[in-house]
C-alpha cells in the first residue's frame, strides 16, 4: 500500500535531521497521524522529543458530552482536558443554541487565539513535546522547505481554527438492555441460534452462516475466527460532537537548527 504523503514527510523529515545533527532521531511515534513523535537521543539518553506535523494539520481534538442542553468533555477524548479544554467548553455552552442544532455540517467557534495556541501548548508540554518540524512540502526536503521551531513559538508560524463537528462514536457491542429486541429482530431471520455473554460481549451462534449481518435498522453481527460465531453488536445511529484543531503553515519559514544544537548541547 503507497504511503500517505504525511508519513512521506515524517521519514525524509527524520532522516534530514540524522543528516543535520550529531544525534540519533528516531521515528517513535506510532503508525497514524496524531502519534507523529520523534525522540532525539545522543547516546543512550533521551534528549527531547519533536512533533513532526505536514502542512496544514490536525493539532488535536475533544470528544463532548451533550446532555441537559449542556455540553462536557466526554473520555473518548484522545487528549486530556485542560484548564483551556474548560475555558472552549464554557465558550460553547454561552452559545449553545448555536452548535447543538448542528449534525454533519463543520461550524468555526470564533474563541480566541490565544486560549486555542495555549490548549496545543498544553497537550504538547504533557506529551513532553517540545519542538515541531513541519513542512508544505513532503518529500526531496531541503533545508529552506523546513519550518523547526520550538513549540512555544508556533503562534508565530502558524495559524489556528476550532472547528465544532459531529463524529460517529462507532458500532458497540450490544448492552444487555437491548438482548430481547435484538432477539426478536432476529426471530424474523432464522430461530435456530443460540446467544451466550463472553467477558460483557454476546456471542451468537447459528446452525448456518448468516447471509445478511443487518438485523433490524439498529443491530449487527460481526464474524468471530469460529464458523457460525458472531459478535452481537448495536449500530452506532447517534454522533458525539466534537471540536478539531487545526493548524496552518504560514509562509515565514525558520529552521532554528543552531538554536536547537545549544539547547541540546550537539
Amino acid at each position: 500500500m503507497a504511503l500517505q504523503k504525511w508519513e512521506i514527510f515524517q521519514d525524509e523529515a527524520t532522516d534530514f535531521l540524522n543528516n543535520y545533527f550529531n544525534a540519533n532521531f528516531s521515528m517513535d511515534g506510532g503508525l497514524d497521524a496524531t502519534t507523529s513523535y520523534i525522540t532525539v537521543r545522543k547516546g543512550i539518553q533521551l534528549r527531547t522529543t519533536i512533533e513532526a506535523k505536514f502542512a496544514s494539520t490536525q493539532a488535536g481534538q475533544i470528544v463532548l458530552e451533550s446532555e441537559n442542553k449542556k455540553f462536557s468533555f466526554c473520555d473518548k477524548s484522545k487528549n486530556e482536558s485542560n484548564k483551556y479544554t474548560d475555558e472552549i467548553i464554557k465558550y460553547l455552552n454561552k452559545n449553545y443554541s448555536s452548535f447543538a442544532g448542528t449534525n454533519t455540517a463543520n461550524i468555526h467557534v470564533n474563541i480566541s487565539n490565544n486560549i486555542l495556541f495555549n490548549w496545543v501548548k498544553t497537550i504538547y508540554e504533557d506529551k513532553n513535546v517540545e519542538w515541531i518540524i513541519s513542512s508544505q512540502k513532503f518529500n526531496k526536503l531541503t533545508l529552506k522547505d523546513l519550518l523547526f521551531i520550538p513549540i512555544n513559538e508556533i503562534e508565530n508560524y502558524f495559524d489556528i481554527s476550532l472547528v465544532f463537528r459531529r463524529k460517529k462514536t462507532g458500532n458497540t457491542h450490544i448492552p444487555g438492555k437491548d438482548i430481547i429486541d435484538f432477539k426478536e429482530q432476529l426471530d424474523e431471520t432464522t430461530k435456530n441460534y443460540k446467544i451466550k455473554k463472553t467477558d460483557n460481549k454476546y456471542l451468537l451462534t447459528t446452525s448456518s452462516r448468516l447471509s445478511d449481518f443487518n438485523i433490524g435498522s439498529k443491530y449487527l453481527v460481526s464474524m468471530t475466527n469460529v464458523d457460525c460465531e458472531y459478535y452481537v453488536k448495536k449500530k452506532d445511529i447517534n454522533t458525539n460532537p466534537n471540536i478539531m484543531f487545526q493548524l496552518n503553515l504560514k509562509d515565514n519559514i525558520e529552521f532554528k537548527g543552531e538554536l536547537f544544537k545549544k539547547i541540546f548541547d550537539l
